[in-house]
């Protein structure tokens, strides 16, 4: 059991390395070398858990959604009204766009490496199903708590708001001025006010 934990923790510590690599250079410029030198370890013990750099591409997206999830079902377990849901979000959109972007810059990443890799095609496919089917089930549990109530479908409105936040990453990856621009921030919440609905 503990020898498990511990080839977990290498896994880990391997992944951990790979997403700051390949959020800092991009996907073209990291080599695994260099992944492995992040994580403190051989290249041999690098490709005993991870077969190339295309898997490690799949497996830190994967690994930074599960964190990007978690700020999500935060933010609508924790939200108690339309305006404290579109303020929670917002937040949530500022984390991820903030000194720590990994996420984002690894969805851009993402997006280039799976014009040429099925196996990152496959998972940002399965990444976006994800997203929008939990988007889908969190609208719909505050709907019916009573908070919001939104004026178009809550399955459009889960594409939207991801496709939103999508747009983004990409505005902001271009132009990091914006992302501490309190016009846009404003706009953001404002726009989510409006879409959830007040719930009365």
């Amino acid at each position: 059991m503990a020898t498990q934990s511990r080839s977990d923790q290498k896994a880990q510590s391997i992944l951990s390395a790979a997403c700051r690599c390949l959020s800092e250079k991009g996907y073209a410029a990291t080599t695994i070398s260099e992944i492995a030198a992040e994580a403190g370890v051989s290249r041999g013990l690098l490709h005993y858990y991870f077969k190339n750099k295309e898997e490690l591409m799949a497996k830190a997206l994967r690994a930074a959604g599960k964190d990007m999830f978690q700020l999500f079902d935060e933010a609508f377990a924790q939200s108690e009204s339309a305006d404290d849901l579109a303020a929670r979000l917002t937040r949530t959109l500022r984390t991820l766009t903030g000194s720590d972007h990994t996420y984002m810059n690894l969805t851009l990443e993402c997006w280039a490496a799976a014009r040429e890799s099925p196996l990152v095609a496959k998972e940002m496919e399965n990444l976006y199903f994800r997203v929008r089917n939990s988007f889908g089930e969190r609208l719909a549990e505050a709907k019916e708590r009573g908070i919001i109530s939104p004026p178009i479908p809550l399955d459009g409105l889960a594409v939207f708001l991801l496709g939103s936040s999508d747009g983004l990453f990409a505005q902001f990856y271009f132009q990091p001025e914006l992302v501490n621009d309190e016009a846009v921030w404003e706009a953001v919440e404002t726009s989510m006010r409006v879409l959830l609905g007040d719930g009365t």
